[in-house]
C-alpha cells in the first residue's frame, strides 16, 4: 500500500433516462444447465440441447421443481465445488457426486 490513488467521480448525466424494464426489453425465460451455465430459453435452443445429448424419446425427460432454502443453497454450493453436474448432484439424491465416488473407491481399495 505504497501508491496514492486519486478518486475520479463519474460524469454527471444531464438528462436521466427512465428504466422501466431493467436490462431486458421484454420478458425473457432462461434455462440453467447442469453445470450452472445460463442460456436463453427458446424452442431452437431446446431442440439443439436435445440433439446435443442425443435424446430420442422426450418422454423420459423429467422436470423437477426445487424450493431453494438455506439447506438446498448449501447443497448447491458444495456440489459446485465437487462436480461438473452441479444440479444433478445437489438435487437428485440417487446420483453421487464425483467426490463421493472417489471416497467410495478409496474405501474399496482399503
Amino acid at each position: 500500500m505504497t501508491r496514492r490513488l486519486t478518486y475520479v467521480a463519474p460524469r454527471v448525466v444531464k438528462k436521466a433516462i427512465a428504466a422501466t424494464g431493467g436490462f431486458v426489453k421484454e420478458m425473457a425465460t432462461y434455462m440453467v444447465m447442469d453445470d450452472l451455465v445460463v442460456k436463453p430459453m427458446s424452442a431452437i435452443s431446446s431442440i439443439a440441447l436435445l440433439n446435443k445429448f442425443n435424446v430420442k424419446d422426450v418422454g423420459v425427460l423429467e422436470e423437477k421443481v426445487v424450493n431453494l432454502g438455506m439447506e438446498e443453497a448449501l447443497k448447491l454450493l458444495k456440489a459446485s465445488f465437487e462436480s461438473k453436474t452441479v444440479l444433478t448432484s445437489a438435487f437428485m439424491s440417487t446420483v453421487p457426486t464425483s467426490a463421493s465416488m472417489s471416497r467410495v473407491k478409496r474405501r474399496r481399495a482399503v
